[in-house]
């Protein structure tokens, strides 16, 4: 892989950021779905990640108000992530349902605009189950004509850092051979977790080539917090290949002990990047 100190011969960081675009993970602040608004509705933000439990609830003229506002939504999760896994060892019928959930759901969110949902299968424990590895690639090929007919694209969640280094060529394997275009990756960078001297290439290989969603978690109530020198390497790591975003903060707090100020503050990282580029 090319090192990432050699972007600026390849693409202007200056021209970079001013494409790219930033935003809340509403789903993964714990909070309600009551308590978000004051979590997404800041300057900066210009996308929008929430779970379809979020959005299903909310009424059309809200749901309006959203897609004006934010030019880019994302379905965080299609279902609860512990459902999705316990489908693994579920009976044929109970998968068979999965599906025509999941293909319900994905029809709902194509006519409602949005053209990316994640689906959270536990990839890496999966990884290590022959069986469960042959269930995934079950579940997906049955939902391929779904997302054919509707042009979504399905995010599989990955956690960094990986517990394995090899690990990262075998998610790229595995998303390869499934062969669906519609197929792509969601990053969950934990920064916190990270050697201060971490490279992304080294942590994440080739992954970003595969990735369509990125989220930069934190646990706000352990006094954790966002800052430039977690957010700039994977930038730059994503400017190889000129990736557009959406970056999607996820500042976790429970009953909104922080989440708000959190927020906030990640609208305001954002500002300070880009003047300070």
């Amino acid at each position: 892989m090319q090192d990432s100190a050699s972007i600026k011969s390849m693409l202007s960081l200056n021209d970079y950021y001013r494409r790219i675009c930033f935003g809340c993970a509403a789903g993964w602040l714990n909070l309600s779905a009551e308590q978000v608004d004051e979590c997404i509705y800041h300057d900066n933000f210009s996308a929008l990640e929430m779970p379809f439990e979020y959005w299903n609830a909310l009424p059309e003229s809200a749901r309006q108000k959203l897609r004006k506002r934010f030019p880019v939504i994302h379905c965080g999760n299609l279902l609860v992530p512990g459902l999705t896994s316990l489908v693994l060892s579920a009976g044929r019928n109970i998968q068979r349902e999965f599906v025509r959930t999941c293909s319900g759901i994905l029809r709902n969110l194509a006519a409602d605009g949005i053209r990316y949902g994640a689906l959270d299968f536990s990839l890496i424990s999966v990884l290590q189950d022959e069986a469960g590895l042959k269930t995934v690639s079950d579940l997906l090929r049955q939902l391929h004509p779904v997302l054919l007919e509707t042009g979504m694209t399905l995010l599989l969640p990955v956690r960094l850092p990986l517990p394995e280094s090899s690990l990262k060529e075998r998610l790229t394997a595995f998303l390869r051979a499934q062969m669906i275009s519609g197929l792509k990756f969601r990053l969950e960078i934990y920064p916190h977790e990270m050697n201060p001297d971490f490279k992304p290439e080294d942590l994440a290989g080739t992954l970003r080539l595969e990735t369509r969603s990125v989220l930069f978690c934190c646990n706000s109530d352990s006094g954790n917090r966002l800052v430039r020198a977690h957010l700039i390497p994977w930038l730059r790591y994503f400017a190889l290949n000129a990736y557009p975003g959406p970056f999607f903060f996820g500042p976790l707090s429970r009953n909104n002990r922080l989440a708000a100020i959190e927020s906030e503050s990640c609208s305001k990282l954002i500002e300070e990047i880009g003047k300070n580029r």
